[in-house]
């Protein structure tokens, strides 16, 4: 059973923002793209789940980039099953440029829930079992993002069919989508994002009307915190930092 699954990818124009370097949004479907094709490979995909009315719900997600690959670099993307963390089953990743140089990581945490109830299920002995390959990408846990105060940013968005997944509702990578596209132009062409962390805490459907609400942290203009909400119910909140 091969824990360490590994892809190289091409920076190419598609995969690129307007200043020329990976997109964060891009890098953050690659990682979901990993992770489902490596949990296929060692037979639990989503597929595998299927079968007995489960599925992988990721519910906290970190990043953090100390370089974003830019247009013509071909890079390295790897990932492997971390461990188990109560009903978490861990998930990092890292990217590597050509010269083998960690310039991206990545933490997640992923619950198997039941289809029919909507409820998380304890992690089976299987992967309790496993031995894990000794590696870590980001070695703190990851916790609950603390809530908006006053907002700063601020947009309104109505869902669509076409972002639904496998799983019948919102992909997640949109999520991340909206809270960074809420953010003004000139905020993304004169600073870079160095760590962006997301909890995911309610499902989101087609046709619903989402409130995205971004403010400053206690700390200072280079951390924001995010939050997106259905009526007064969060569904999820990011956290943001700058360099």
């Amino acid at each position: 059973m091969e824990l360490v699954h590994k892809k190289q990818i091409d920076i190419d124009t598609g995969r690129s923002d307007n200043t020329g370097k990976l997109s964060l949004i891009t890098l953050l479907d690659e990682l979901q793209t990993i992770a489902g094709e490596h949990a296929d490979i060692l037979h639990f995909g989503i597929k595998d789940l299927h079968k007995e009315d489960d599925t992988w719900v990721l519910s906290r997600l970190c990043v953090e980039i100390d370089r974003y690959p830019l247009t013509g670099e071909k890079v390295t993307l790897q990932t492997w099953p971390k461990g188990v963390d109560r009903l978490f089953a861990i998930r990092d990743f890292m990217l590597t440029d050509s010269e083998n140089n960690v310039i991206i990581r990545a933490a997640s945490y992923w619950l198997i829930v039941d289809r029919i109830t909507k409820r998380p299920k304890m992690i089976s002995s299987f992967f309790r079992d496993i031995d894990y390959p000794d590696l870590s990408a980001i070695d703190e846990k990851l916790g609950k993002i603390p809530a908006v105060g006053q907002t700063e940013f601020s947009s309104e968005i109505k869902t669509t069919e076409k972002e639904i997944d496998i799983n019948g509702h919102i992909n997640n990578v949109r999520y991340a989508d909206w809270v960074l596209s809420t953010l003004p132009d000139d905020l993304h062409n004169k600073k870079n994002i160095s760590r962006f962390e997301i909890n995911y805490i309610a499902e989101v459907f087609a046709n619903e009307t989402l409130n995205i609400e971004i403010g400053v942290a206690d700390d200072g203009t280079n951390l924001l915190l995010g939050s997106i909400k259905r009526e007064d119910k969060e569904v999820c909140r990011a956290k943001i930092h700058f360099t």
